[in-house]
């Protein structure tokens, strides 16, 4: 059906009519014509009944049905052949008003954003002309306008479109489109009534004309295409599910039209000043690449009159000695060069040039003294408020810089991320070696390598997942979390229960069994959003919703995974390998995934849950050389430094042993971090088999079975009453060495066992290493209602912190917390209150309850200034 519509759709010059007929049967269908060739017959809605109806506004409905399905089946297909706009005459059959020729008019300029606009033909009583009508429900700008009159030819922006397109990209002034349109998505996949959907877009420019480093910037409203630098932003003001009533961000954009996006000194002015807006205002800020890295040029005003001293002015080809310029020309430009004075002994003056400098700005290493400044800014900018960079276009040189200095990064996956074009290394390496971008930097190389967190296909997809990215996140960094409600009961058990091992993805997301049920894990459903996934996979990462609440997540695989590494065409000896890489086990890239999650989250305000899974860390020569070490160095520190809840939890038939545990421990963080264990999860420095290998060996063993089993106490006893018999002594001493080797193997795995014992849940709430014992069945629920404490803790200590000073610990908050809650009515006697979580939410939400204190603490504060 789609092939057929495109077909006809497709015909150049030649007129096309659909006509919506109407069957015996009150079906309506499309019937597609070709020169009165009847080409498809197709149901506008699969087998639903329609009926035209006698009014305008039942058929305005019907043809606009009509147009969207019609975008739905071709619309990508129009947007890959750069038609942006279609348009299609119907003839309706009705007894009522309705009857009559109609136009519909088609626009997707972005690809993913469908505009319809539906109109009569009508006859101008003035004119005697046919004129688009538009209907009394909407009005489009052909409204008026006469049938026969010539279509217009490509405006600048049209002309633009199709440059960006040509760069397979979009046009930077269309994203805005693309967030309206992932906005509305956003709503329709939580609700049908997205009436409060709205994106308002603001430009940011330059406050003055020319305006370069140290110019302020403003907001103001203003037509597509204006902009006289290759860099464009926006303050984006939108409704999301999340914020309803309203969240900001700043958009800032490579025009990929303007000298190929290419970065010059006034993009990196404009570049580093709306950086520091976002940082100034803590919004979060979104780069959109499409460039082709730092400009580079030469002086063309030179370039066009130099003259060449020759050796032999005669013989050219003998060489020459310097270049030049005459007095004339070096009195019209002479700014452009530094030069000095040669005169000839025929008299002529000569200008030999000593440097170039252009009269423009912007020709060489300004732009990289430039970029270094954006660099700064960039990498500043993650560690103030909350960075994300969309390589929407291929992203060169600064630009691939900035992609890894924002930390946060989709990629689409025809799109390269690359230092040097192919053809320049070609050049450098002598020989042709690479044969495209994507083969140096396309999502093979960067998914893969820790650089890229998500890949997707289109850009629509990329700015669906910004917005989903942004769900978690506050609307101002610093702020409260955008908590939802959860459409997922909060007091159900989770349904997947492992067997002999823990699914990191089914115990954070759920999985479907055999017959097709959906089986729950401890997250919200269809909450989980990976990152990092084509990266170090023995490692899972990403954000979670627990009970409408963002959380960080970070588990361990327990399947051996393949790491590709991928042959390098420069180095002729080399080629793809896959490397397995065991589960359970940390190694450098994996150690290093961890970490830079920990940073992320942390950066983003998430509380943490870290599903503890891990038998230690790989401590291998190749593993050393790469920097093991190092990285389980790493989540040491970005732990310790840690601001929000954090969550250890070993889940049901997991185990934490040794060096993995000593990196994940609650005393790295005591005020922060808080260790859990399922009743089955095992912990302990070796496992059975090693630790017995030390403390259980064979001849300890051994006296173990002389000590209970009662043959060889029987043998014994019957030796040493042997009276000095040689023979009987000789008979027994055999007796007992078979009895041992026999039970050797049955005392190997009491032994296992009795290590086994040590490594309990019950053993470490003994010991006080984690705070309890969670059942998994009820790890939902009970994690639920403890981070809704921490975070209500939280929210008070800070506002007591800002009443008191910064440098007032949290732990003495959270005491100075937990000594009013006592003292409250709300609370009972007894020290065991403090441990009730619902009960410590609910006093904390009624603000009643500590006014005074508050007050209290600010007069202290007043009288010590």
């Amino acid at each position: 059906t789609s092939s057929s519509i495109l077909k006809s759709l497709m015909i150049a010059k030649e007129e096309l009519e659909l006509h919506a007929i109407r069957t015996g049967h009150s079906h309506m269908y499309l019937c597609i014509l070709k020169e009165q060739k009847l080409l498809d017959l197709v149901p506008v809605s699969g087998n639903t009944v329609v009926d035209v109806g006698q009014d305008e506004a039942t058929a305005c409905s019907l043809l606009k049905e009509m147009a969207l399905k019609i975008h739905e089946l071709v619309g990508a297909r129009m947007h890959h052949l750069s038609v942006c706009q279609w348009e299609v005459k119907l003839k309706l059959v009705s007894d009522g008003p309705a009857s009559g020729s109609w136009r519909v008019v088609t626009t997707n300029v972005t690809g993913h954003t469908c505009t319809v606009d539906i109109y009569r033909e009508v006859e101008d009583t003035e004119s005697q002309k046919l004129v688009y009508h538009s209907t009394a429900l909407s009005s489009g700008p052909l409204h008026g306008v006469a049938l026969n009159t010539s279509y217009q030819p490509l405006s600048v922006i049209d002309l633009k479109r199709c440059s960006a397109r040509n760069n397979k990209t979009t046009y930077c002034y269309d994203f805005p489109l693309t967030f309206e349109a992932a906005v509305q998505k956003s709503w329709s996949n939580i609700s049908s009534e997205n009436n409060q959907c709205y994106v308002k877009a603001t430009e940011l420019v330059f406050a003055e004309k020319n305006g370069s480093w140290g110019t302020p910037i403003i907001a103001m409203q203003r037509a597509a295409g204006l902009n006289d630098i290759g860099m464009v932003a926006w303050i984006l003001d939108m409704s999301t599910p999340e914020f309803p009533s309203g969240r900001q961000i700043i958009v800032i954009a490579n025009d990929i039209t303007f000298r190929a996006g290419s970065f010059g000194p006034r993009e990196d002015a404009f570049f580093e000043t709306v950086t520091n807006l976002a940082c100034e205002k803590k919004l979060p800020l979104i780069y959109l690449a499409a460039n082709s890295g730092a400009r580079i040029g030469i002086a063309d005003e030179v370039k066009s009159c130099f003259r060449v001293g020759w050796t032999d002015d005669s013989s050219p080809e003998r060489g020459f000695g310097y270049i030049y310029m005459t007095d004339e020309d070096h009195d019209r430009i002479s700014s452009s060069v530094i030069a000095h004075k040669m005169q000839l002994d025929s008299g002529e003056i000569r200008w030999v040039i000593d440097s170039v400098v252009g009269k423009e700005d912007g020709l060489g290493v300004e732009n990289i003294h430039g970029s270094a400044a954006i660099a700064s800014a960039y990498s500043r900018a993650y560690e103030e408020t909350f960075t994300l960079t969309f390589v929407t276009g291929r992203t060169v040189g600064i630009g691939a810089y900035l992609a890894r200095l924002g930390i946060r990064c989709i990629q689409r996956i025809d799109q390269p991320i690359i230092l040097t074009g192919f053809s320049a290394l070609n050049k450098l390496l002598g020989r042709e070696v690479y044969s495209s971008h994507m083969q140096l930097g396309g999502p093979k190389i960067m998914a893969t390598n820790g650089v890229v967190h998500l890949t997707v296909p289109d850009d629509l997809e990329g700015v669906s997942n910004i917005l989903r990215w942004l769900s978690y996140v506050p609307a101002n960094i610093g702020g409260p979390l955008p908590i939802t409600k959860s459409l997922d009961p909060i007091d159900r058990p989770v349904a997947y229960i492992p067997e002999n091992t823990c699914d990191p993805r089914a115990a954070i997301s759920g999985i479907d069994d055999s017959q097709g049920k959906w089986l729950g894990g401890m997250f919200d459903k269809d909450s989980f959003v990976e990152t990092f996934e084509g990266w170090a996979k023995t490692v899972v990462t990403g954000r979670a919703k627990l009970g409408g609440i963002p959380v960080g997540v970070i588990a361990v695989e327990t399947q051996t995974m393949m790491q590709l590494v991928p042959a390098d065409p420069g180095q002729p000896d080399s080629h793809e390998r896959s490397v397995p890489r065991a589960g359970q086990v940390w190694f450098p890239d994996s150690a290093t995934k961890t970490a830079q999650a920990m940073l992320d989250f942390n950066r983003e305000g998430l509380p943490l849950f870290i599903l503890a899974n891990c038998r230690g860390f790989s401590g291998g020569q190749r593993d050393l050389f790469e920097g093991i070490l190092q990285a389980g160095s790493t989540i040491v520190e970005n732990l310790r430094t840690y601001n929000q809840p954090a969550f250890v939890y070993i889940p049901k038939a997991a185990e934490l042993r040794g060096g993995a545990w000593v990196v994940i421990d609650s005393k790295i963080n005591p005020d922060r971090i808080e260790c859990y264990a399922e009743r089955t999860a095992k912990g302990n420095v070796l496992e059975p088999q090693g630790l017995i290998e030390i403390k259980f060996r064979s001849e300890e063993l051994k006296e173990c079975m002389g000590r209970l089993d009662p043959d060889l106490i029987d043998l014994k006893a019957r030796l040493q009453g042997a009276n000095g018999s040689l023979s009987d002594g000789e008979s027994l001493q055999k007796s007992i060495e078979a009895r041992k080797k026999q039970l050797l193997p049955l005392y190997t795995q009491i032994a296992v066992r009795f290590a086994e014992l040590h490594d309990t849940s019950l053993r470490m709430a003994a010991k006080g290493v984690i705070r309890k014992v969670v059942d998994w069945e009820d790890s939902r629920s009970f994690f639920y209602k403890r981070l809704r404490r921490r975070l209500s803790e939280d929210v008070l200590a800070k506002e007591i912190r800002g009443v008191i000073g910064e440098k007032f610990p949290h732990k003495s908050a959270i005491e100075l917390i937990k000594k009013w809650y006592l003292a409250s009515e709300s609370a009972a006697a007894g020290s065991t209150d403090w441990d009730d979580d619902d009960a410590f939410v609910a006093w904390r939400e009624n603000p009643e309850n500590y006014k005074e204190y508050i007050k209290e603490l600010r007069a202290q504060r007043v009288s010590q200034l």
